[in-house]
């Protein structure tokens, strides 16, 4: 969309009451299906998702700079991830709906691994669009995670590199009732997530919200989704569930810790 000074547009409209020429109509503003385009913030002049514009719009130039008062001053930067994504592990908002329509897009890219190992292990990572999730900053925190020096490949024996092709594991973040037709016929129930061969599915609501006996035993949300990532590949890399070894000692990342911890501590991380 081609933007109007306000000038101009006083200017033109005058103009049109005159009889001169007719007045221009603003263009509405795009709403954008794209998940990867950021919802657009009230009051706001900055272009979302990292620069990206919608077909026909100009994209700001820093280097332009716009008179007020009478001087010229370049617009302030922008950051280029806002810090309540990043905090919200990359959903616009933690209210999940129980079906978010089913309806599932990978996240384009490709990450390589950052180190060797004696195996690499290939992830596709998918979101459905109708959690309102910026997929990039979610796929960045899900590799993050999964490369950490706490992580499986803490030994040396594996590593991860996200591509948006064909994958050993397909980690996909969908709502409770997506959740539920993905791991069937496992029974999610619409509260929990799974992990089978070949692919891995976060519940939407665990990942925004946490889970309660995890939360109560002294965990965060934040370490949980490190929990929950790190559970849910674990068991589509070949590992299956163990308990609490003993009160107070920190619980094993296989624990189911979603249902209840056995009087171990929270943890997220199989060298943690």
């Amino acid at each position: 969309m081609r933007r109007v000074s306000w000038g101009m547009a006083t200017l033109a409209t005058a103009a049109a009451l005159l009889g001169a020429v007719p007045a221009p109509t603003p263009a509405p503003v795009p709403e954008s299906g794209d998940p990867w385009v950021a919802p657009r913030i009230l009051g706001g002049t900055g272009v979302p998702d990292g620069g990206r514009v919608p077909d026909g719009a100009r994209a700001p130039d820093e280097n332009r700079a716009s008179a007020v008062g009478g001087k010229d001053r370049k617009p302030p930067a922008k950051a280029p991830t806002l810090a309540f994504l990043a905090e919200q592990g990359g959903l616009w908002r933690t209210a999940v709906p129980h079906d978010a329509g089913g309806h599932l897009r990978t996240v384009p890219g490709a990450v390589a691994a950052p180190h060797e190992a004696e195996r690499v292990v290939t992830v596709r990572v998918e979101v459905e669009t109708g959690l309102g999730v910026d997929g990039r900053e979610f796929a960045r925190q899900v590799m993050d995670t999964l490369n950490d020096p706490r992580g499986w490949g803490h030994d040396g024996s594996v590593v991860f590199a996200r591509t948006d092709g064909e994958a050993d594991v397909d980690l996909t973040l969908a709502s409770p009732a997506t959740t539920d037709e993905l791991c069937a016929p496992v029974d999610t129930g619409g509260t929990v997530s799974c992990g089978r061969v070949g692919y891995a599915v976060l519940n939407a609501v665990r990942w925004a919200q946490g889970a309660e006996p995890f939360l109560e035993a002294g965990g965060t949300v934040a370490e949980y989704r490190h929990y929950l990532v790190n559970h849910e590949v674990g068991h589509v890399i070949g590992y299956g569930h163990v308990g609490c070894p003993a009160p107070g000692e920190p619980a094993p990342v296989m624990v189911q810790q979603t249902l209840g911890l056995g009087g171990c501590l929270p943890n997220g991380w199989p060298a943690g």
